[in-house]
């Protein structure tokens, strides 16, 4: 697909309605069958809801209208926006970036959108135009479609920083998670938090540790992708592990929780609670919003069994079950 098309085609196609996991919070337990029930969701047992290269997706609810947006790669405009009224139909309609934002030189990754107050928020990674580090940024605007402002670099540490994260705390109180890309170095891989000002745009204090990867787990040489959401008494950090990319990828999802964001967290000892079959390989990174149903959905990625790197890591949507010790279980 050339450049013009991949940004301006109107409809996404949805390839299948297909059967979904379903269950009501707390009704089943951790191991049951669940119940399913006709979706047009494309779950990892199916088709995908982004046909295309569209990886680590994230989204929002707006009224009765969801909004995403995906890493656009090399590709500009930078970070393509798509609307949906269900999670399964989804038209383009902008870019978070019509021009990239002057500080950056590609490598236009894992976008986060979110919401606070008024005000919509894309916390981004890109490559530094002067040193050519992994950076995050942020862009700001009171619509969803944008125009976007962007605030130029908020960190960049020395093996690079991407997959931003915000979170606002019972308090009010600003932070942001993301990933020290200390694999790109042959280090281990810090999920850090620091708290982030009132205007969402500047980190302030210092950075904490709050979550590490394991290489003796499935986790292997990474962790990366965080995803933060209260339920109950706990936040919950989805977040994936391993190689996420190419032919001999192993991705897969897990998930920690903890009282207090900065912690201690402690990861399911059922991780990954989602990994590939043989259709769908390597998901993982993704977000979750409440859908009209009351369910918890995930968008997620993944790549083809049949297709594999040619075609991409393409977007699919998933409910996420809740057993009755806490834990998320997706498929």
């Amino acid at each position: 697909m050339n450049k013009a098309s991949r940004y301006t085609e109107g409809f996404l196609v949805v390839l299948i309605s297909i059967s979904l996991i379903s269950c009501q919070s707390g009704s089943s337990k951790v191991g049951d069958k669940p119940e399913t029930k006709a979706s047009a969701f494309g779950s990892i047992n199916d088709g995908a809801v982004f046909a295309g290269d569209y990886p680590d997706p994230s989204l929002i609810k707006v009224g009765d209208r969801y909004f995403a947006t995906a890493t656009s790669s090399a590709w500009v405009p930078a970070y393509p926006i798509f609307e949906s009224q269900d999670l399964a139909n989804w038209k383009v309609v902008g870019s978070v970036f019509p021009k990239p934002p002057a500080w950056t030189a590609g490598n236009y990754w894992a976008p986060e959108i979110a919401q606070i107050g008024e005000t919509f928020y894309v916390y981004y990674s890109a490559k530094h135009a002067k040193h050519g580090r992994m950076c995050l940024g942020v862009g700001t605007s009171n619509d969803p479609l944008g125009p976007y402002k962007d605030h130029g670099a908020l960190v960049c540490e020395g093996p690079g920083s991407i997959d931003a994260m915000p979170v606002v705390d019972e308090a009010g109180d600003r932070y942001l998670f993301w990933k020290e890309d200390g694999n790109s170095q042959q280090k281990a891989t810090p999920i850090h938090i620091q708290k982030l000002d009132a205007s969402g745009t500047k980190l302030v204090g210092e950075k904490t540790d709050v979550l590490m990867n394991d290489p003796a787990s499935w986790e292997g040489h990474l962790i990366e992708g965080p995803f933060l959401m209260k339920r109950g008494e706990h936040w919950y950090m989805f977040y994936s592990g391993n190689a996420c990319c190419g032919l001999q990828c192993n991705y897969a999802l897990g998930v920690a929780r903890a009282k207090k964001l900065n912690g201690p967290w402690e990861k399911n000892p059922k991780n990954p609670i989602l990994k590939g079959n043989d259709v769908w390989k390597c998901p993982g990174h993704g977000s979750i919003v409440r859908h009209a149903d009351g369910n918890d959905v995930l968008l997620y990625h993944a790549y083809h069994a049949d297709d594999s790197v040619y075609v991409g890591r393409q977007a699919m949507a998933d409910v996420v079950a809740w057993g009755e010790d806490g834990w998320p279980t997706i498929n």
